[in-house]
Formats: C-alpha cells, sequence, structure tokens
C-alpha cells in the first residue's frame, strides 16, 4: 500500500524547507552545519523513496534508481571537501559518474523491457538536442579543463546519456512521471555545467546557490517520477506523449 497524497505533500515541503535552508547555511559559509545537512538532503530523499514505492513495482528497477542515490549520497560528501585537495573533486566525480550510470541503467532496462517500442519523434529530437548541447559544452569549453579533460570528457558523456535514456522510455508509461523524470535529467545537467563553468571556466556570481537549487530539484523530480512509474499503473494511452495531444 503507497504512502497517501498527504504524505506526499508533507514530505515535498518538508524537502524544500530543508533545501533553502541548506542552501543558506553554505551561503554563510556555516562549514560544519553545512557538513551534515547537505548529505541529509538526498539520504532523506532516498529514505523517501524506499518508502513510498515499498513493495511496488519491478525490484531491479527499484533497486537500481536506490543504488543511484547512494552514490549521489557518496559524491555530496566527497565534494564537500574539495578545498583540502583535488583528490575529492576526482573522488565525488566518480562517485556521480556511478550514479548515473545505475540511472542510466534503469531507465534502459525501463526502454528495454517496454515492448514494442513507442517512442515518439518528439523524444528523438529532445534526445538530439541533449547530445548536441554536451557535446558543444565539452568542445566549446575543452581547454578550460587542464589535466582533468579526461575525467570531465567521460563525465559529459555519461551524464548525457542519461539524460537521453530518461528521455527515450516507454511513451506509455504514466505522463507525470514521464516528464518529471526527463525534467530531472535536464536539471541534472544544467547543474553540473554550472558546476564546471565555475570551478574551471569563469567563477560566477550566486553560483553556489544556482547549483544547489538545481541539484537538489533535479534529484527530487528524478525520485518523484520514479515513484510516480513504480506506484501508478499503466494506462492504455493511444496518443503520444512528447508535443501530441492533451491530458
Amino acid at each position: 500500500m503507497t504512502p497517501s497524497n498527504k504524505y506526499h505533500t508533507v514530505f515535498t515541503g518538508f524537502y524544500f524547507i530543508l533545501m533553502f535552508f541548506v542552501i543558506t547555511v553554505e551561503w554563510y559559509e556555516l562549514k560544519w552545519l553545512y557538513y551534515v545537512t547537505k548529505p541529509a538532503m538526498v539520504i532523506t530523499l532516498l529514505w523517501y523513496f524506499l518508502t513510498a514505492t515499498k513493495g511496488e513495482g519491478n525490484p531491479i528497477f527499484r533497486n537500481l534508481i536506490a543504488m543511484a542515490l547512494v552514490f549521489c549520497i557518496a559524491g555530496d560528501t566527497l565534494l564537500m571537501f574539495v578545498t583540502e585537495s583535488e583528490y575529492y573533486f576526482l573522488g565525488g566525480l566518480v562517485a556521480f559518474l556511478t550514479g548515473h550510470l545505475f540511472y542510466t541503467a534503469a531507465f534502459t532496462f525501463e526502454i528495454l523491457k517496454n515492448r514494442p517500442w513507442k517512442q515518439h519523434w518528439g523524444q528523438l529530437a529532445f534526445s538530439t538536442l541533449i547530445v548536441v548541447f554536451g557535446v558543444e559544452f565539452y568542445i566549446i569549453n575543452r581547454e578550460s579543463f587542464g589535466s582533468m579533460w579526461l575525467p570531465v570528457l567521460l563525465y559529459c558523456s555519461v551524464i548525457t546519456i542519461m539524460g537521453v535514456t530518461a528521455t527515450m522510455r516507454d511513451s506509455s508509461a504514466p505522463r507525470k512521471g514521464f516528464y518529471q523524470i526527463i525534467g530531472g535529467a535536464c536539471l541534472f545537467i544544467i547543474s553540473d555545467s554550472l558546476l564546471a563553468t565555475n570551478k574551471f571556466i569563469v567563477p560566477f556570481y550566486l553560483a553556489g546557490p544556482m547549483i544547489l537549487i538545481t541539484y537538489f530539484s533535479a534529484q527530487y523530480l528524478i525520485v518523484k517520477g520514479c515513484i510516480h512509474r513504480i506506484t501508478t499503473p499503466k494506462t492504455n494511452e493511444n496518443h503520444s506523449i512528447m508535443m501530441n495531444g492533451t491530458d
């Protein structure tokens, strides 16, 4: 039995209050409070996901999403210590890369499980835009990455693939969850692009809050979309899911 709508509403309110608290803590450089509250965001999200989907859906998809969140928690923790050593940044990069691989595996599992494939041309077009953005971002800024060019290239490739697999999932899936996952994937790409811009290219004002808002919102939307996907039975939709028809 899935939690009630009130439960979801209460969690959403709590999550975004906590998010703005973490942003405030980061802005005022309250280091130790930041060290506690930042990882707590995705830990809370993982707990919410496991609770809301307990006994529901395909365990493979559910476990892959849970593992993605676990590695994102590790990445959050490591990136807090980048001022101590560049190795923490590299470790965080590897952790998030692994998290994206788990997200990609979950979305690919969804693509392969649901046959015949029902992708719409809008999904192909949007996937192309994601690829173009990823390639252009790396090519334009490649000189700025210095000795980190290879890890950044691998990361750009993996997160781009994650965005494509999120977009190319089964078009007969519940619409709400479908769009939430795509929105989350896009915000993840934007967040990481802002992070790379601030670290390697040019530091900019309000980088911290912008990176955190897009990142935490991305994780929230992906988790909400996956919960909706797992707990909502598929309907026989005879209309396309993107750029065609109405709800």
